[in-house]
């Protein structure tokens, strides 16, 4: 399981999140590829042609809530 800290504008914004598990529910919505770009934090990936530059920012646009794939949610 790969997780990564995502950062919000408040301390009580920052999660740990289970970015396996979230790249595979995109997967299953888009059914297409989801590509991880190169950069300096791991957290850009191209889906269809559009970039996105967080895991947050990832997660809306597929109409997830990121809290469904924070750690403490896989754990559970």
């Amino acid at each position: 399981m790969t997780t990564v800290k995502q950062h919000g504008n408040a301390a009580h914004d920052a999660l740990s999140v289970d970015v396996d598990a979230l790249l595979a529910a995109i997967n299953e919505i888009c059914e297409s590829e989801v590509h991880r770009l190169p950069d300096g934090d791991g957290q850009r990936v191209s889906v269809d042609g559009r970039d996105y530059h967080t895991w947050r920012e990832l997660a809306q646009a597929f109409e997830l809530d990121i809290h469904d794939f924070s750690a403490t949610e896989a754990n559970r």
